[in-house]
């Protein structure tokens, strides 16, 4: 599982998303790997469901988020979704509020998918926080593109 491979072959990038809440920015990013195959719609439920249990976990740095659930609930292919909101939003559950303006989502077919290639990969982009800006200014998927060589 690559990640610039993936978002470039599920056409899975999605710049400027306007949306209202957490659950509407999350399913910007699935509805994208629907369309392409990659997940069941029910990956949507899964995440939310996870999220409303046990927080929003998947911040991993400031700004960025990374929604995910387990392979069974309904990964058909390993892939990646990437969207930035024009807005960020707030993750608030429990009481526990992260903002983010980054989602990429990850599905992956297996746990050792998820940590061994998953993981490191979106960690290796956004290490560097001079990323973070760059994709959140990013005004073409190219831009975006760009960083991940």
């Amino acid at each position: 599982m690559n990640l610039k491979e993936s978002l470039i072959k599920n056409n899975s990038i999605k710049l400027n998303a306007r949306v209202k809440d957490w659950k509407e920015a999350i399913k910007v990013g699935i509805d994208m790997l629907v369309e392409a195959g990659a997940v069941e719609e029910r990956y949507y439920d899964a995440i939310i469901k996870n999220t409303e249990l046990y927080g929003p976990y998947y911040i991993i740095v400031p700004g960025v988020a990374m929604p995910h659930a387990r392979p069974e609930d309904g990964v058909i292919k390993d892939s990646f979704s990437l969207v930035t909101l024009k807005e960020p939003i707030n993750f608030i559950v429990d009481g526990e509020k992260k903002e983010a303006s980054i989602l990429i989502t990850l599905a992956a077919t297996s746990c050792e998918n998820h940590n061994e290639n998953g993981l490191i990969q979106v960690a290796d982009l956004f290490e560097d926080e001079e990323n973070v800006e760059k994709i959140k200014s990013a005004s073409s998927i190219e831009e975006v593109l760009k960083l991940m060589n």
